[in-house]
């Protein structure tokens, strides 16, 4: 028994000092891929509903999971952990900026919290909750029908303003996919969005009017691209930093 006792001790004493090491390899290139792949394959069901909607068809055959503009929807969810896997990112490269004191950590460390509160809205649908209110208050219509995008205006501007220098110090073949991939979400958040409200009617009839169905189609399609974009663009920054990630487990005893 007792020397039952002693092995058991050194089981344990060799389990604390074994250290298995584990290499995963990222292929940029393939993420890219299967992101872009699994896009164009929503798009093309969205598609499906979007004409299967004008010819007259009631019956969508699972196709309706992947309609744009419902909330609902495989889409939805696929933007929302593309999000998500974006603040991951940033939460990285934000780690591995402050042990080497850059001064532009604080920037790396808000821009990871925001696509996090920009994932958990994509699911919970925040911004839309202020529409109904706003309207009513101020009659908002027209190009306004969704008021949220002028408080995503102002945010954009002063997001702008203090991310300047920010992207200024950015390596020269990063700036670009930055500034590009900002460029096209915004396009579709903001931009796109306005249109959309131009010509909504309600909830019901625009669901069936094509041309509605074209301009959602076209605004997700930009947030989707713009964020794979981008995700691209912080795989290939890590990469340029030739810095090791390692993950290191506790277990309370």
């Amino acid at each position: 028994m007792l020397i039952q006792e002693q092995d058991d001790d050194s089981d344990k004493r060799l389990h604390k000092t074994t250290q298995l090491t584990h290499q995963i390899y990222i292929d940029i290139q393939k993420i890219k891929q299967f992101l872009y792949l699994a896009f164009l394959i929503q798009l093309i069901f969205n598609l499906s509903v979007v004409f299967l909607t004008e010819t007259g068809h009631t019956n969508f055959y699972g196709f309706k999971k992947f309609y744009f503009d419902d909330e609902e929807s495989v889409p939805t969810y696929f933007s929302a952990i593309n999000l998500l896997f974006t603040g991951i990112l940033l939460a990285i490269i934000t780690n591995f900026k402050s042990k080497l004191n850059d001064p532009f950590t604080r920037q790396w460390k808000l821009l990871s919290v925001i696509f996090v509160i920009l994932s958990i809205d994509e699911i919970a649908g925040f911004h839309e909750m202020i529409i109904d209110p706003m309207v009513r208050n101020f009659n908002f219509s027209a190009y306004l029908r969704f008021p949220w995008v002028i408080l995503g205006v102002i945010f954009m501007i002063g997001f702008s303003l203090y991310y300047l220098n920010f992207l200024k110090a950015l390596p020269k073949k990063h700036i670009k996919g930055f500034f590009y991939s900002c460029l096209i979400f915004v396009s579709g958040a903001i931009g796109i969005e306005t249109i959309s409200a131009k010509i909504f009617i309600s909830r019901e009839e625009s669901a069936k009017d094509l041309m509605y169905n074209l301009v959602t189609t076209a605004e997700e399609s930009c947030e989707m691209i713009g964020i794979i974009m981008f995700i691209t663009v912080l795989l290939s920054y890590l990469k340029s930093m030739k810095s090791e990630i390692t993950f290191s487990f506790k277990q309370s005893e």
